[in-house]
């Protein structure tokens, strides 16, 4: 077993060798993605020869990021202390890395395997990212966000080949990498199962760290608590130090005009006009009078003065501010349409699930990984992807296709595009597709569980590769493209039928993002319905200036099965009946202004008492009422290709009973 230990290690470093020279290799031993990191690592210049690691903070700098990390690290020092009685006596090294790659914290007990750190400046404060040392546990496990292990040779850099490294990434309680866990020791000192026990290390210190959380938000509340109690005039605000909102009083509701269960969890991106001075006061853990912030008021944006107070852990680190708001008394102090996530803009409503999903975005607009949005119809997939699209700041086009609404053999050269001559019909002078139209930009899949299965591998590849080769075609065209897909079906159901694909599923979902639908965050019915009435008025050259309130119980008791979009249907419905300035129940569709109880008519059904299949049912039945049988309209208000709707109709046993046109 020592003798192919050995040979595997010689055969790895063969291949290494080779790859430096010619830039290939001659066979299956290196693995995907260890090629891969060599191949970035040759691309930005990372030297092969290097020997140790050459950026090193010391001193306060040192001081100063591992106190920026003191949560990260808190959280992980019981865990690194089991790690070391596990794995000590075998000469490994129990590391915790940072999410900017430098090293934090190293426990060891084998002074051989702490030489031989010493001499790759394998110690706190050197950077060990994958631009800076080449191929490795900790930099490759940053780059892929998932857990790692090199050994020998397939680490780039020959100063670590004689190491063996597994780490795993730490994710925060809103599910952001902030670190890396990792077992290092020298290469010859075989640990099978070093990977699975930096996951299982990575997963204890995740919950260390929600446990202390959990603690600290306590700690808050009981340190605040007679701030609350006292029927305190001023809006008061408790910001914790990750920016998140932990608690409000009720005066805070009528300044902000959202309910305090809807305010808590929300950014301070979301309610202040300058967040990132807000954070750096709560980091700086100064107490500050009648500072002049902007503030998302019920009106607009206001601006006031607020009096800001450190809340300290046991550790006198800072956990969070009390920021109370010194209203002004003229109503001047508003200045102008109340504050959005840029790129946001167009998605209204202030239900905490709603606005998670906004966060969620943001976060992702800011990185280039790819985006899957799981919702059903009508929650307003495309609007998220355009949104995200937008607060990107890429400069390329959005382009959007649906997967579903192509016959099978024309999706491949839609997406890929196609060579002169590629096929029968193909035009002399070939077509680009649409991951070259959207080069620079966004490309939104929509409909992907729709996607065939062989064009699913083409996909998966395409993705992996950033780089198209057009049907019929041998030239690889390199791509900037960012990916975001959306289904309304269970894909992971699909990904167990082995009707798609599970690589191309995870691939697709390093962000996911979930859109409730409207009848789980009814609160918001009031603000959108008000919205489309005022759209569709003016579009329509109307004076809708009143909503009758009886509306809305009849709208707040109806479930939605085509969600937004069904609202925004009924807006339109009931503005073309509205003679006056007024809209009134009786504008409504028959099957919500009528008064039979939902158990008497089944479009008004509560969810509680029909199945998902049986409301979208409903809807269907409804929306073929309505525009006569017509499949194009009634796919295009469902949002849906038409070839999905001929399949819902024949399951749903209702092309029998209609005389449908194209």
């Amino acid at each position: 077993m020592v003798e192919n230990f050995y040979g595997v290690y010689r055969k790895v470093w063969y291949e290494w060798n080779r790859y430096l020279n010619t830039s290939t290799i001659s066979g299956q031993i290196i693995r995907p993605e260890i090629l891969k990191s060599w191949e970035r690592c040759k691309n930005i210049g990372v030297n092969p020869y290097q020997r140790q690691g050459q950026e090193i903070i010391e001193g306060s700098a040192l001081k100063e990021a591992r106190e920026r990390q003191e949560e990260l690290i808190r959280a992980a020092q019981p865990i690194m202390e089991k790690l070391l009685a596990l794995c000590g006596s075998l000469g490994f090294l129990a590391v915790l890395v940072g999410e900017d790659g430098y090293i934090l914290e190293i426990l060891g007990n084998y002074q051989e395997t702490i030489d031989m750190a010493r001499r790759i400046n394998f110690i706190p404060g050197a950077c060990w990212r994958e631009d800076k040392v080449g191929t490795n546990g900790i930099g490759t496990a940053l780059v892929l966000g998932q857990a790692l292990e090199i050994t020998g040779a397939e680490h780039f850099c020959c100063g670590l080949h004689s190491w063996t490294c597994a780490g795993s990434p730490i994710f925060g309680p809103e599910g952001q990498p902030i670190g890396i866990i990792d077992l290092s020791g020298p290469w010859y000192r075989e640990n099978k199962q070093a990977l699975a026990t930096v996951v299982v290390a990575a997963v204890a210190i995740e919950n260390n760290l929600r446990q202390n959380r959990a603690q600290k938000e306590t700690m808050i509340y009981r340190q605040l608590t007679k701030h609350f109690l006292e029927n305190n005039s001023d809006p008061l605000l408790v910001v914790d130090r990750t920016g998140r909102l932990v608690r409000a009083n009720c005066a805070s509701e009528k300044v902000l005009g959202c309910k305090i269960e809807d305010l808590i969890g929300r950014r301070v991106e979301e309610i202040f006009g300058n967040p990132q001075e807000i954070l750096s006061l709560i980091e700086g853990r100064q107490s500050i009078k009648g500072k002049e912030i902007l503030v998302q008021g019920r009106k607009g944006v206001l601006r006031c003065r607020a009096d800001l107070s450190p809340v300290t852990g046991d550790y006198n680190e800072s956990v969070a501010a009390l920021i109370a708001l010194k209203l002004p008394d003229s109503s001047q102090f508003y200045m102008s349409s109340p504050l959005t996530l840029q790129g946001f803009e167009h998605i209204l409503g202030n239900h905490p699930r709603l606005r998670e999903s906004i966060r969620l975005a943001y976060i992702a607009a800011r990185s280039d990984a790819p985006v899957l949005i799981l919702g059903e119809t009508g929650t307003g997939k495309e609007l998220f992807a355009r949104s995200i699209h937008e607060a990107s700041g890429r400069k390329g086009p959005f382009v959007a296709i649906n997967c579903g609404a192509l016959p099978r053999e024309l999706v491949g050269s839609e997406l890929f595009g196609y060579v002169g001559g590629a096929f029968t019909g193909a035009r002399p002078e070939g077509k680009p597709g649409k991951f070259e139209q959207a080069q620079g930009g966004t490309l939104f899949l929509d409909e992907i569980g729709e996607m065939p299965p062989d064009i699913q591998v083409y996909l998966l590849r395409v993705l992996e590769e950033k780089k198209v080769v057009r049907l019929g075609g041998h030239k690889e065209i390199p791509l900037d493209v960012r990916v975001i897909a959306a289904t309304n079906s269970d894909l992971p159901k699909l990904v167990r039928e082995k009707k798609f694909r599970e690589d191309l599923y995870f691939r697709l979902g390093v962000f996911t993002i979930h859109l409730c639908p409207l009848r789980e965050r009814k609160s918001d019915i009031p603000l959108l319905f008000e919205h489309f009435v005022r759209k569709v008025s003016q579009k329509l050259g109307k004076n809708i200036t009143y909503i009758d309130p009886s509306i809305w119980p009849l709208l707040e008791k109806y479930d939605w099965p085509g969600n937004v979009r069904e609202l925004r249907n009924v807006a339109e419905w009931a503005v073309n009946l509205a003679e006056g300035n007024t809209v009134s129940p009786g504008h409504l569709p028959p099957y919500l202004s009528d008064s039979r109880t939902p158990h008497e008519d089944s479009c008004c059904s509560s969810f509680s008492s029909v199945t998902l299949a049986e409301l979208e049912r409903q809807e269907i039945r409804r929306l073929l009422e309505y525009y006569g049988g017509n499949i194009t309209k009634v796919a295009k208000a469902l949002g849906i290709a038409r070839s999905t709707l001929y399949r819902k109709l024949y399951k749903y046993g209702l092309r029998t009973r209609w005389g449908v046109s194209k």
